[in-house]
């Protein structure tokens, strides 16, 4: 009995401990927050991990390949995925190898899209480390990210825990494997938020991830769906994309019944005017066909006025080049959405057909009465986002004029703002001529 009480007063504190926070790029240090938590490691590392640079001009790296890491003796195993060539990406994986991290690659045509750590995922006092962001520096630098860190949060770790073994036991071992540490896993109190994968999209075949046949699939879709039908006043959502049918669908739910939705996306997301007065709304016998959530870019449809809600819905781009081509410099790349200033969904997971059964993704909620750091962090992220530079469009015109007039050539990218359609429409058609 004695020792049952103790127990329950240890998972109580550790209850009290833990906590949820989140950074931002590009405005705080979030390299060196996750530095901060690897120092913190007692027994093991395991990063999930679509992209990372090898060098040490990166802190994280910097501090992985020091010899104070390296004294402290932990098991460290990474699965790694790379968006470089083939033969560049064993190269980088074969260096994290050097370093003294036991590397795989996933087996599989799916790509491993998380971007996760997990600090001792086997105690009770465990660590999460996760977001939209790659851990390299040109995502630290120019990407609109976010990190969520949960700290002594067991019952979280718990379920990436489990997402790293299972996607570790169909992964390909690269180099040599020398992380077979088994570790006794210690109970874990209820915790802070939830966490969702897409892994029930798949089935194991011969060892490799294979798409289910005949399941209703569409898992973190339906999450994002069910969060925006919850919606009662206002939903903000900040995505690189919206590609899926079901999410376009509950926005116009939402719109009808007279919530406020207002649409960041990215850039390489604008279509040009002609091409948006084409496009029409695919007829879907079911949401969840494919055919309904392959290549339709909804944003465009969800910028228009000719559906009932449209004056709820706003959509807004962050922009920052008139040579579109550039899509890809300073990409929005968080992928979250709040609801009614209370919850917030956000993770890894694209919202597309591809992000869906072709990516291994995550999504995580968390709700304002489990962290209103956390849904403040968000709201005051979404603000900035979306009135981002606005105040800098006029003066950008005005520059272009002055080019026109002097018949001189202009810079075509300038720093990024969040603009509208018709706003971008009329700066491509002035700015395309002034600019090299």
């Amino acid at each position: 009995m004695k020792n049952l009480i103790l127990a329950l007063c240890a998972l109580f504190t550790l209850s009290l401990n833990a906590k949820v926070g989140v950074l931002f790029h590009p405005y705080d240090n979030t390299f060196d927050a996750i530095v901060e938590r690897l120092k913190g490691a007692k027994e093991t590392v395991d990063l999930a991990l679509y992209n990372m640079d090898s060098s040490e001009n990166n802190p994280i790296i910097k501090y992985l390949s020091s010899e104070e890491f390296k004294a402290k003796g932990l098991q460290v195993r990474m699965i790694f995925e790379g968006y470089a060539k083939k033969e560049d990406n064993l190269k980088k994986m074969l260096q994290f190898e050097e370093m003294g991290i036991d590397v795989r690659s996933l087996r599989s045509s799916k790509k491993m899209h998380h971007k996760f750590a997990v600090i001792d995922g086997h105690r009770s006092d465990a660590s999460v480390i996760t977001g939209s962001a790659n851990w390299s520096m040109s995502s630290f630098k120019n990407y609109n990210e976010n990190i969520l860190f949960f700290d002594q949060e067991g019952a979280m770790a718990q379920s990436f825990f489990d997402e790293f073994n299972f996607l570790w036991e169909v992964s390909e071992e690269i180099g040599a494997s020398f992380s077979d540490r088994v570790f006794a896993r210690e109970e874990s109190s209820a915790g802070l938020g939830k966490a969702y994968f897409n892994k029930d999209n798949f089935v194991v075949k011969r060892g490799r991830l294979s798409k289910k046949r005949g399941e209703l699939g569409f898992t973190l879709t339906r999450k994002v769906v069910d969060a925006i039908d919850e919606a009662q006043e206002v939903v903000e959502i900040a995505t690189t994309r919206l590609k899926l049918r079901p999410i376009y669908n509950a926005i116009i739910r939402a719109a009808k019944r007279g919530v406020e939705v207002k649409i960041l996306v990215t850039m390489g997301e604008y279509d040009w005017e002609r091409q948006r007065n084409k496009m029409n709304l695919p007829h879907c016998e079911d949401e969840y066909d494919r055919e309904c959530s392959s290549g339709v870019n909804y944003v465009s449809l969800l910028g228009g006025d000719d559906f009932e809600g449209h004056e709820l819905i706003d959509v807004r781009l962050k922009f920052f080049s008139v040579l579109t081509s550039a899509y890809l410099n300073k990409q929005m790349h968080s992928k979250y959405l709040i609801i009614d200033n209370d919850v917030v969904l956000s993770g890894s997971f694209n919202w597309s057909y591809s992000g869906e059964f072709n990516h291994i993704e995550n999504v995580v909620k968390i709700e304002r009465k489990e962290s209103q750091d956390v849904l403040n962090g968000f709201n005051k992220d979404f603000d900035r986002l979306w009135n981002l530079r606005r105040e800098a469009l006029t003066p950008l015109h005005e520059q272009i004029s002055l080019a026109n007039q002097k018949g001189e050539k202009m810079s075509c990218g300038f720093a990024p703002m969040a603009l509208e359609h018709d706003e971008i429409d009329a700066l491509l058609r002035r700015g395309q001529k002034h600019c090299r």
